[in-house]
């Protein structure tokens, strides 16, 4: 049986998509956040720690943050496939990439439980 690469759930054109799908999300949440440090009149300390203890900010910067790792991880995934071709160090270097980023999220979790 032959696979259709477009429908697998981590295929060549499938990737393609994700990676266009990212990189709109995270333009569209760039451009939230900017859109409201640009309301802020007065910036000062005290304004920048009300702006991230607000839930829905912090929510916002967590969804940027997953996403950027998602779109970061495709990107690399593919720099490493074109590059190295030495089929160990491409193993091992997934690897050290794959930790990097879940030692990313778990500091950004604790960020968001304020640890």
């Amino acid at each position: 049986m032959v696979k259709n690469p477009f429908f697998s759930l981590f295929g060549g054109m499938t990737q393609w998509l994700y990676q266009r799908f990212s990189a709109f999300c995270l333009y569209f949440f760039i451009g939230y956040l900017i859109f409201n440090w640009i309301q802020i009149d007065q910036l000062s300390y005290q304004v920048w720690v009300d702006f991230f203890q607000s839930v829905i900010h912090r929510s916002i910067i967590t969804i940027l943050f997953l996403i950027t790792f998602f779109h970061g991880w495709i990107g690399v995934q593919h720099v490493i496939d074109d590059y190295i071709k030495n089929k160990w160090m491409n193993q091992v270097i997934y690897l050290i990439l794959l930790l990097s980023m879940v030692l990313q999220i778990i500091f950004l979790f604790l960020f968001l439980l304020d640890i």
